[in-house]
């Protein structure tokens, strides 16, 4: 990962207090907009994680220091790369992990403190692909590596 957890920043011993992590102790806010109902369970489980370096941050990295609160079953980095700071959104497999999560706002991860709060969205994720889908995919790209190949080998030995 580049960076070593020991590094991110100390966990708060809250976190890490299952006694502590009913639903009830902390309030859920209300959805917004106009969200589609089969989407509520994931918006549940997700957290928005702002102020992270935009040179030095990876969902690999935030997907190891999230697994110390619970399951972690996608993360997604988003905002620009070029700006000094980007935000990600984290979602575990069950809502019990989101009030450790949010133990964590503030606590500093690399250079930054990181800002953490209930998701207003669920993760955009690309969408699952049938066996066949992916059986097609696969001839392409095998197509596409069988082509390169000649291509090699016709550079290397000129006919």
């Amino acid at each position: 990962l580049g960076v070593s957890l020991g590094t991110l920043g100390a966990i708060p011993a809250a976190a890490l207090d299952p006694n502590i992590t009913t639903l009830a102790e902390v309030p859920q806010p209300p959805i917004m907009g106009n969200v589609d109902p089969s989407k509520i369970d994931e918006i549940r489980r997700t957290v928005y994680v702002g102020n992270l370096n935009s040179q030095t941050t990876t969902a690999d990295q935030l997907l190891e220091f999230f697994k110390q609160v619970g399951e972690v079953k996608f993360v997604r980095m988003a905002g620009d790369e070029t700006q000094p700071t980007r935000f990600a959104f984290v979602e575990f497999a069950d809502q019990n992990s989101v009030p450790r999560a949010l133990a964590f706002n503030g606590v500093m991860f690399g250079d930054r403190p990181l800002k953490i709060n209930h998701s207003n969205n669920a993760i955009v994720k690309p969408p699952e692909m049938t066996p066949q889908a992916a059986a097609k995919e696969l001839e392409e790209v095998m197509k596409r590596v069988r082509e390169a190949q000649s291509f090699i080998s016709a550079a290397i030995e000129p006919g």
